[in-house]
């Protein structure tokens, strides 16, 4: 289980943390069984400062930064 602070989250990153038992209250949203996290990298394979993947069961994804924004990640 993981909690991380959330500003703004998108419709599908909701619904994959919830799919996995999580929940998004207030400023915080609880992550729970994800398979594992990673730096977040752009097109070319650079390291994004401040942001990071997690990876779920079902391989989908989302990307959250260390100011609050949580999204989902295109498979």
């Amino acid at each position: 289980m993981k909690t991380l602070y959330c500003t703004t989250i998108t419709s599908s990153a909701l619904k994959l943390i919830r799919r996995y038992e999580g929940e998004v209250s207030g400023s915080e949203a609880t992550i729970c069984h994800y398979v594992h996290e990673e730096p977040s990298k752009d097109k070319h394979g650079r390291i994004i400062e401040n942001a990071f993947k997690v990876y779920f069961p079902n391989s989908e994804a989302i990307c959250y930064t260390l100011s609050g924004e949580i999204s989902y990640v295109l498979p």
